[in-house]
């Protein structure tokens, strides 16, 4: 599916270039699935360890942008939220990873229906993993508080090194907007507890994470045409 989206893409950016109206500026923004492929065998041999299912490598989530293009210059940001859940007879274990970052890139190619952009991302990584009894239903809230069946909490936050490459194509007032690139962790970080606590032997996380994002994308195409109408 990914290589489709890819394909027409690209092709949308052919069709695009050949127009060749005046060059997009201005701010945008957007909305779509990112999705990360993740390494995630640190986690899955500790939830093998104690009969939990393994986690799915593709983790998928919802992803949000924001850029502006001034000249050749291109700056903004990104977030993305996306969680995966899996169990065993007795546990659940959902882990999520959200994060965000500022963006700065270089317009390559810069025209009204294709903007080609590398963009160096900066920001923070953050994995929670929330562990429950499968069974957590009560029928009071005397019987919760006499077994309340402990759930516990675990997060760990990182520094994020992003380069990428951003292929924006205006059609109108909206456009779509693919960017691929990898997510770098520099340095491990700590395991802490919601309790308060830390984790001192906590699983261990891919510093590296090839990652994809499609948007659909407002704006570009009303400011490019504003530019023309005060020029």
């Amino acid at each position: 599916m990914i290589r489709s989206l890819m394909v027409c893409l690209l092709t949308a950016a052919i069709a695009g270039s050949a127009l060749g109206a005046d060059a997009v500026n201005g701010r945008f923004v957007g909305l779509g699935p990112t999705v990360l492929f993740g390494d995630f065998s640190g986690l899955n041999d500790a939830f093998a360890r104690q009969g939990i299912g393994k986690l799915s490598s593709t983790h998928a989530t919802t992803g949000c942008s924001g850029f502006g293009v001034f000249g050749r210059a291109v700056f903004g940001f990104a977030g993305w939220d996306g969680d995966q859940t899996v169990s065993s007879e007795s546990l659940t274990a959902k882990v999520t990873i959200r994060g965000g970052e500022f963006n700065i890139g270089y317009s390559v190619v810069k025209q009204a229906h294709l903007l080609v952009a590398p963009v160096l991302g900066i920001g923070v990584n953050v994995y929670d993993i929330a562990l429950a009894p499968v069974n957590s239903d009560f029928s009071s809230f005397d019987n919760l508080l006499q077994n309340p069946r402990r759930t516990s909490s675990a997060s760990s936050a990182a520094l994020l090194l992003s380069p990428q490459l951003m292929v924006t194509v205006p059609i109108s007032f909206v456009g779509l907007q693919l960017r691929g690139g990898y997510q770098y962790q520099p340095a491990n970080s700590k395991w802490e507890l919601s309790e308060g606590g830390q984790l001192r032997e906590g699983p261990s996380i891919a510093k590296g994470t090839p990652f994809v994002a499609l948007s659909v994308v407002f704006g570009p195409r009303s400011w490019s045409h504003r530019n023309r109408i005060n020029d």
